[in-house]
């Protein structure tokens, strides 16, 4: 898991190509003219949503990935992102790429924007925690298969 500034979002190509792709792509788009919805960037090796993200005050539903990396960019207010040991949940099975397990909160994630996070798979991360009360958040969430 990386979390960090836009500014340094360069510092993170070079450990997957399909994530160099995408990371080229994100730094090159304008936010504001991304249609709703995936944004094709190479196939199913690598893709851009532009989303609104629907909040709540506290979810306890943590998801991991199999074979694709999640680049997670907070476009408005923001949200707030949980994060535990994938070992300290119990997994459903896989669904496609996601797998999903409840479990209580973790380390707290402010996404503002300007900051990015990285998911990799096997990273339990459980999205979507309003932080001033707010129901939504305007997010792109990239994908990219390892």
């Amino acid at each position: 898991m990386i979390f960090d500034k836009m500014e340094r979002l360069p510092l993170y190509k070079g450990l997957n190509a399909n994530l160099d792709r995408l990371i080229d792509y994100v730094l090159a788009c304008d936010y504001d003219k991304l249609a709703p919805g995936r944004n094709e960037v190479d196939g199913d090796n690598c893709w851009l949503n532009n989303n609104v993200a629907q909040l709540k005050p506290a979810t306890a539903l943590f998801e991991h990935h199999a074979a694709y990396v999640d680049l997670q960019i907070p476009i408005d207010e923001g949200e707030i992102i949980t994060i535990r040991p994938v070992e300290d949940l119990e997994w459903r099975p896989f669904v496609g790429d996601d797998s999903l397990a409840e479990g209580p909160a973790g380390m707290r994630l402010d996404m503002v924007p300007g900051t990015f996070a990285i998911f990799f798979p096997g990273d339990a991360h459980n999205c979507g925690i309003s932080k001033a009360g707010q129901t939504q958040a305007r997010k792109l969430v990239g994908k990219a298969r390892l």
